[in-house]
């Protein structure tokens, strides 16, 4: 949004169109006078459209100075305000013209006469034709795309009522002025225009008090509908509006109750895909396909990775001598520990393979350094099963020994399957190696093992040493392997 928007960027035609809708009230008030005014229509047309043409002049020079010198509003109100105010200011200098110089012309003239000219002016034109002025405004600003950001909000609650007010007020008014203008010119009683006073002030004030009442009950409304978009807009979707008006506003109560529940049931499925996948997977997953309407593109991207696989020692054994049950629980502590220091070292769980995890670091921006990254979690993985199994030795319970394998290399990342069923994950003959690896991990070898690649990655931050060479099933040539001291 620009909150720079001035009045000077309002084009020739429209001000023109502005220009031409103020000689509305040059014809209305000359038209007028000379059919209703007892004074005024002694006067010939011509000298009527002749005066008030002069305070038209004055008027479109007044606004194009304004415009000019006082294009930007000083109090916080959008531009279109800003534009309707010039228009106020410009319609009570005419008014104040006009009535002066008619007093001036015709000074045989009775002085409601003058009062009458000056009340059109401030009445018709600065009460009922600026608020046309206004929305005029607001439409083009809008059609140009020309709106600013303002501090303070404008409420379309304080709007209404402004717009209620002059057009029952103004009406009133100009009723009670003819009623007196009719006693001074002799056509009728005080009494009457006392009454006509009496009951227009009488519904003037109850039409004051009912918008006033409805303006309250509307404001409520639009500040519950505006603090719901605002719970909505930072991520709370537990919010329900009142649906009771049957008007637009309802129907606006409606669609944000149905958009609040459409977004806290894709947070659902947003939060359970993650338990199924990496959370980071399923955010980019829903992103880019989930959110648009682009195709599911198979397949993946070639890209440098670490693959660490962790696999439990004597399962099988493990598995025959306990119940099912046990069994689950067992492997689920097992696991969360497991996933707790991948996740603290930014890795992506790709897959559960029976009692065996793989894991992959690098997918991400975010840990450009993902061979120390998983040389990182695999030392927090072991620190983490050494505690988690003096907590079962302490219960009673089985414990648990495994191994890890860690190596660096290049794979495809990507979603594989069919489109009815697919799984983001990464292929590559690194994951096999990283697989033999984890495979020499038996003892009398040290529980953790990596590759060289892995080590060139290392660094000063730990001390290595070389294990074994080892021929690898799959694997061309013999490895050097590597544990941390």
């Amino acid at each position: 949004m620009n909150s720079k928007v001035a009045l000077t960027q309002v084009a020739i035609p429209m001000r023109v169109k502005l220009h031409l809708l103020t000689g509305i009230t040059v014809l209305f008030l000359s038209v007028y006078g000379k059919v209703v005014c007892p004074f005024i229509d002694t006067l010939t047309f011509s000298r009527i459209i002749a005066v008030l043409g002069v305070v038209y002049i004055f008027q479109i020079i007044t606004r194009e100075l304004l415009y000019i010198f006082k294009p930007t509003p000083v109090l916080a109100v959008s531009i279109s305000r800003h534009g309707f105010h010039v228009s106020v200011v410009t319609w009570l200098l005419a008014g104040a013209v006009a009535s002066l110089l008619h007093s001036y012309l015709y000074t045989d003239f009775h002085w409601t006469s003058h009062l009458k000219l000056l009340s059109g002016y401030w009445g018709l034109g600065a009460g009922v034709l600026s608020q046309l002025e206004y929305v005029i405004l607001e439409k083009y600003f809008r059609d140009q795309k020309l709106v600013e950001k303002l501090e303070v909000e404008e409420k379309i609650t304080s709007r209404l009522m402004e717009s209620f007010a002059v057009f029952t007020v103004v009406p009133a008014l100009m009723m009670v002025l003819v009623s007196f203008r009719f006693v001074f010119e002799g056509y009728t009683v005080r009494g009457a225009a006392l009454e006509v006073l009496f009951l227009g002030a009488c519904f003037v004030i109850s039409g004051l008090y009912v918008s006033y009442r409805y303006g309250l009950a509307l404001k409520t409304d639009c500040d519950h509908l505006t603090h719901a978009v605002k719970e909505v807009s930072e991520g709370c979707f537990h919010v329900h509006v009142d649906t009771s008006r049957t008007d637009d506003l309802g129907k606006v109560a409606y669609g944000i109750n149905d958009m609040a529940q459409g977004l806290r049931l894709r947070e659902q499925i947003r939060e359970a895909f993650g338990r199924f996948v990496n959370p980071e997977v399923a955010e980019n997953f829903i992103k880019n396909f989930a959110d648009s309407d682009s195709p599911i593109e198979m397949g993946g991207k070639r890209q440098e990775v670490a693959i660490l696989m962790a696999d439990i020692r004597g399962f099988t054994p493990l598995s025959e001598s306990m119940e099912p049950e046990d069994l689950t629980l067992l492997l689920n502590g097992y696991f969360s520990e497991m996933v707790a220091a991948v996740q603290n070292h930014g890795g992506m769980v790709d897959k559960f393979i029976g009692d065996a995890i793989m894991v992959v670091f690098g997918l991400s921006d975010k840990h450009p350094n993902y061979a120390m990254d998983a040389i990182k979690a695999a030392l927090e993985m072991n620190n983490r099963l050494e505690k988690f199994n003096d907590e079962q030795k302490r219960l009673g319970k089985s414990i648990i020994n495994n191994g890890i394998g860690v190596h660096v290399g290049e794979v495809v990342a990507g979603y594989i399957g069919s489109l009815d069923r697919l799984e983001f994950t990464v292929i590559g003959h690194a994951v096999n190696v990283a697989a033999r690896i984890e495979s020499q991990t038996k003892p009398p070898n040290p529980q953790l093992l990596f590759s060289e690649s892995v080590e060139k990655f290392i660094g000063d931050s730990y001390t290595t040493k070389m294990v074994l060479q080892a021929n690898l099933k799959g694997v061309s040539q013999e490895m050097n392997l590597f544990t941390i001291v």
